[in-house]
């Protein structure tokens, strides 16, 4: 549970004030105005103005009552899930899925369909407000209910190939404006965000997680990324781009990588980097392919499956996504000084004990700071909708404690 120092609140708005307060009921599961008034070092008048505005405006509910400590039994606060909501949508090619979620960011339903495949970006986005509006309309709610819509991608920012790993894609969908174009369709406020970063602020909202805790998610999905979380906020870099972990050289005469540079940790440490390299090898390509055209989900299946059978290639190419995934997260956290590093997404999937083991392993064993603080190494979410889940809470972050907007390392 977050305390909030009159340092941290001295010379803020009352927006960042009530922002603050709302931030300490969303981390708590229940807290009390005498609860919030200690743990802030605000005046039990100003705590009660806040909490009465957020009562009138719906976003919380009073929640029971809490222990006698000799006196009146506490009233209890918490969000309130069921008034407001989030959408949020992950972009895939095979399939892009839709959560609807309340304002703890919990899921309340999911929807697939269709993936971007080779379409036009209009008619993708077409789709995907139909089903955003069907939806809606199948739960009874207006969309005026919805506080906005939470878009996760992939790719680099401010530059060429903006979406995903993919140029083709990227030719088609980095000058197509994806926010303005489906609020237009919707008529509901949409936002675009870095598919880690919205899977690391999902696990900061949702998760409970109270903002002096700082920690990283790395994702990885056709490509592999970081969401660092500082202060409650995303680090950005200075061009939206901090946390492209995937882009770290670490065979500099490797396979090249779609970014343009050679031995990247996407053309060793992913799922479709293993695949590059079973395609680039003559014999990996007869063991694991299927001789025609390629299917990089079937090549993939076919690797790990060699796992079991004893095969010692695809011990090796799964041994050394392992240890450069692992390598690369240990000279991460060596730079950052975290104590919390959580593995999610549909690449961790198979084998993501794996993974974590062996940078367990590596940060017991070579961590700078072994000796001084644990990390703790823990597996997240693997589905396909840990991404749209994250997307909604991107929605929730932003719209609710803005204050955490200005934090900075």
């Amino acid at each position: 549970m977050t305390e909030i120092s009159p340092r941290r609140l001295k010379g803020r708005s009352y927006a960042e004030t009530r922002s603050a307060v709302l931030d300490l009921i969303r981390s708590s599961e229940s807290i009390s105005r005498v609860e919030l008034a200690q743990q802030s070092s605000l005046t039990e008048v100003t705590i009660s103005k806040i909490v009465k505005e957020l009562l009138s405006e719906g976003i919380i509910i009073q929640a029971g009552q809490g222990r006698s400590t000799g006196g009146k039994r506490p009233i209890l606060l918490k969000l309130n899930t069921g008034v407001l909501y989030a959408v949020g949508v992950a972009f895939g090619i095979p399939t892009i899925v839709i959560v609807l979620c309340g304002l703890s960011g919990t899921l309340i339903e999911r929807v697939d369909i269709p993936g971007m495949g080779a379409e036009p970006p209009p008619k993708v986005i077409a789709r995907v407000a139909d089903a955003v509006r069907q939806l809606l309309e199948d739960r009874g709610i207006q969309p005026e209910s919805i506080m906005g819509i939470g878009v996760a991608s992939s790719g680099r920012r401010r530059g060429p190939l903006g979406w995903g790993a993919d140029p083709l894609v990227a030719r088609k969908w980095e000058r197509f404006n994806t926010a303005a174009e489906l609020e237009a369709r919707c008529g509901i406020p949409a936002i675009i965000e870095n598919d880690a970063n919205c899977v690391a602020l999902g696990t900061f909202w949702s998760g409970g997680t109270d903002a002096t805790r700082d920690f990283m998610t790395v994702y990885m999905a056709q490509g592999i990324g970081a969401g660092i979380v500082i202060g409650g906020a995303i680090f950005r870099g200075s061009s939206d781009n901090a946390g492209e972990i995937g882009h770290i050289v670490v065979e500099p005469d490797g396979l090249e990588c779609w970014c343009g540079s050679r031995g990247c940790l996407e053309t060793v440490g992913t799922p479709r980097g293993i695949v590059g390299q079973v395609l680039a090898d003559p014999e990996l390509a007869e063991l694991f392919g299927d001789g025609g055209a390629p299917d990089q989900a079937a090549v993939y299946r076919r690797v790990v499956a060699g796992l079991d059978d004893g095969l010692p290639q695809a011990e090796e190419l799964i041994a050394r996504s392992v240890h450069s995934v692992a390598t690369a997260l240990l000279g991460l956290n060596n730079v950052l000084d975290l104590d919390r590093i959580q593995l999610t997404g549909p690449g961790f999937a198979t084998m993501g004990q794996r993974y974590v083991a062996e940078l367990r392993t590596l940060l017991r064993h070579a961590s700078f700071t072994r000796g001084v603080h644990d990390v703790s190494v823990e597996l997240g979410g693997t589905g396909q909708d840990v991404a749209a889940l994250g997307a909604a809470s991107v929605v929730l972050h932003g719209s609710l404690t803005p204050h955490h907007r200005s934090a900075r390392i």
